[in-house]
C-alpha cells in the first residue's frame, strides 16, 4: 500500500478511555478487551460517541502503555474509564486502508518520514474509521505528534 504523509495542525479529541499497560505480543486482543470495558460505560451514560481511538505511550520491548477509548462528548468518569484527550499541535499523519493487523506499516512510514525530515516524533495515536465489512475500505488514521 502506498501511504501519503501529511503535516497538519490538529485539535484535541476528547475521549472516554481506560489506561493499561499491555503486552506487545498480544496487543490486538488486549486492545479489543479494553474497548469492551469502555463501551458499556458510555452506553449506560447515554454519551454521544464518535470514533474509537488508541493512544500509545512509552513502553519497553515487552509492554506498552495505552489509552483505549472512544470520542465522547458530555462524558463523566466512571470506574477505570476516564476523560482523556489526544494532544493538540503539529502532527505527521497518514491513512491506512486495510486490516488492522497491517497497521505497523503505516507507523513505519511515519517513522521513516520523521528521520528523513529531521523531525522528532512524540506521542502516537490511531483513529479508527467507521466499520466496513470489506477490509480494503477500513480506514485508520495514524498520527505522530511532532516535537520542536
Amino acid at each position: 500500500m502506498a501511504y501519503e504523509v501529511r503535516v497538519e495542525q490538529v485539535a484535541p479529541r476528547r475521549l472516554a478511555a481506560t489506561h493499561a499497560t499491555v503486552s506487545r505480543r498480544r496487543l490486538s486482543g488486549e486492545i479489543l478487551a479494553l474497548f469492551d470495558r469502555v463501551w458499556p460505560v458510555v452506553r449506560r451514560q447515554g454519551v454521544v460517541t464518535g470514533h474509537n481511538v488508541v493512544i500509545y505511550y512509552a513502553g519497553d520491548l515487552e509492554t506498552i502503555s495505552v489509552d483505549v477509548g472512544v470520542e465522547a462528548s458530555g462524558f463523566f468518569a466512571s470506574g477505570d474509564v476516564n476523560s482523556v484527550a489526544t494532544p493538540a499541535g503539529e502532527v505527521a499523519t497518514t491513512s491506512h486502508f486495510g486490516e488492522y493487523s497491517d497497521l505497523a506499516a503505516a507507523h513505519e512510514v511515519l517513522e521513516r518520514w520523521c528521520v528523513a525530515n529531521g523531525r522528532q516524533a512524540g506521542l502516537r495515536w490511531e483513529v479508527y474509521g467507521d466499520w466496513e465489512e470489506n477490509p480494503a475500505k477500513r480506514q485508520t488514521d495514524v498520527y505522530f505528534l511532532l516535537e520542536g
